[in-house]
């Protein structure tokens, strides 16, 4: 790896995939005292490099204007570094951009280590139409928005929209395998199971303490589902003039991380899940089935629980 602390730049990178626990991973990991994060979560200066603006889907004009495009404000971000010894950040999309990624992250950043978390894509390509269904931006079935996805991709809308497509995870792992030394590679079900031997393990690869137990392990963030109050979801995740006049009270009289744990908590509890049609998880098994195994091959895990 990279000694990138003396200039104060990322030696490590969660790459992705999307909708597989990169943001609560950003967040067990912000709160190590030994490691800096970004504060913005994602970035996405690598793939502002290659990719071409502006993306054309629903609200996509919004997610654009937090992307990082040049490399001046990229580094700017890192300037309050002090003495941490793992700095890092998580765009989910570098992952599947794999063909240009590895390119600018090798120009820009050397050798980081690579971290790679990768859920069920089936599960995956649902969650993330579930995530745009709930910002009210995705106004088709899931099915619909499958059949529409290559007009979209054509179209240019952003990596979010690409439903089925950022689940074919093979050949992303396996490049940056190839190219990096050093890749630890994770499943969201470890996650989802024992989340903080999955975090403690990250902590140990990134050489900081790794009996750190963060005050936030219990809290999934980014959850996706459909709002059960569309008012409440708005008023808990979108600027307005009522919160602007709590918020000074709040940050006074509650903790920064206080206020996350029950902001996010009061988003989840607001959060309906919607249920695939078994078809439609019938039809994408059968999409994925050559790739699931040919990844399990390369990470040498059993994923035969991904087909059943």
């Amino acid at each position: 790896m990279k000694d990138n602390t003396e200039s104060k730049l990322p030696n490590f990178l969660i790459v992705g995939a999307a909708k597989s626990g990169t943001t609560s991973l950003y967040h067990y990991l912000k709160e190590h005292p030994e490691i800096y994060m970004s504060p913005i979560k994602e970035p996405k200066f690598i793939t502002s490099n290659f990719l071409k603006f502006p993306f054309q889907g629903i609200g996509d004009h919004l997610v654009e204007r937090s992307i990082i495009k040049t490399w001046e404000d990229y580094t700017k971000l890192f300037s309050k570094v002090k003495n941490e010894k793992a700095i890092g950040e998580a765009s989910a999309d570098t992952l599947y951009y794999y063909k240009n990624s590895i390119k600018y992250i090798k120009k820009y950043l050397g050798e980081p280590k690579i971290i790679i978390i990768l859920r069920n894509p089936i599960d995956r390509a649902f969650s993330a139409y579930l995530h745009l269904l709930r910002d009210n931006r995705e106004y088709l079935t899931f099915e619909e928005a499958l059949k529409v996805e290559k007009k979209r991709i054509k179209l240019n809308w952003d990596f979010i929209w690409h439903y089925k497509n950022v689940g074919f995870y093979y050949k992303q792992v396996k490049a940056y395998m190839k190219y990096f030394s050093e890749v630890k590679i994770y499943l969201y079900d470890d996650l989802k199971k024992d989340t903080l031997k999955v975090v403690q393990d990250i902590y140990k690869f990134l050489e900081v303490n790794d009996s750190f137990v963060p005050t936030s392990i219990k809290i999934k963030f980014n959850v996706s589902g459909i709002p059960k109050n569309r008012f409440l979801h708005r008023f808990l995740t979108q600027p307005n003039p009522l919160k602007s006049v709590i918020k000074p009270f709040a940050k006074a009289l509650i903790p920064k991380d206080m206020r996350e744990k029950i902001m996010n908590k009061l988003i989840q509890i607001n959060l309906e899940k919607l249920q695939m049609k078994p078809e439609t998880r019938s039809y994408l098994k059968n999409l994925y089935r050559k790739d699931i195994l040919r990844l399990q091959d390369v990470i040498e895990r059993d994923l035969s629980h991904w087909l059943k």
